[in-house]
């Protein structure tokens, strides 16, 4: 389903933006300002802002972790069954009686091919020795 974009859409897509934008700044600056005003002394600033700055890495490390761990095991789940559909796909495909013909026409070709060789090498042979023999009997 085809949707048209008009210009004054795009307008107002980028003001909505702009707009969550400040809003979201406005609430970490009052959140700002009440974590200041509950920790007024500049001992107990920092021992809050440390605890809460560890707990705050610990909690992301976890996350990122279990994402991390998530992400590896779809990928691996993704890989297994692509290679699963690969070897479908080749063993079908030798399966096909196409497959099988041109298997046989290719052993034989290898064959034919044999032939000619061994052929061209004997005529190759006979023809350096009638050479050699011509050239004894003129020479």
């Amino acid at each position: 389903m085809a949707t048209n974009i008009k210009p004054q859409d795009a307008f107002y897509a980028a003001l909505g933006v702009a707009d969550s934008a400040f809003e979201k700044a406005k609430g970490f600056v009052g959140d700002a300002r009440t974590y200041v005003d509950t920790n007024r002394t500049p001992r107990t600033f920092a021992e809050a802002t440390a605890r809460d700055l560890r707990s705050l890495v610990t909690s992301r490390a976890d996350q990122l972790q279990k994402r991390i761990t998530k992400r590896q095991r779809n990928a691996t789940r993704t890989y297994n069954k692509l290679a699963k559909r690969g070897q479908t796909l080749i063993s079908r495909i030798r399966r096909q009686a196409a497959t099988q013909r041109a298997s046989e026409q290719v052993k034989t070709v290898q064959r034919q091919v044999r032939r000619t060789a061994k052929t061209a090498r004997k005529a190759a042979t006979s023809a350096a020795e009638a050479t050699v023999a011509a050239a004894q009997k003129v020479g």
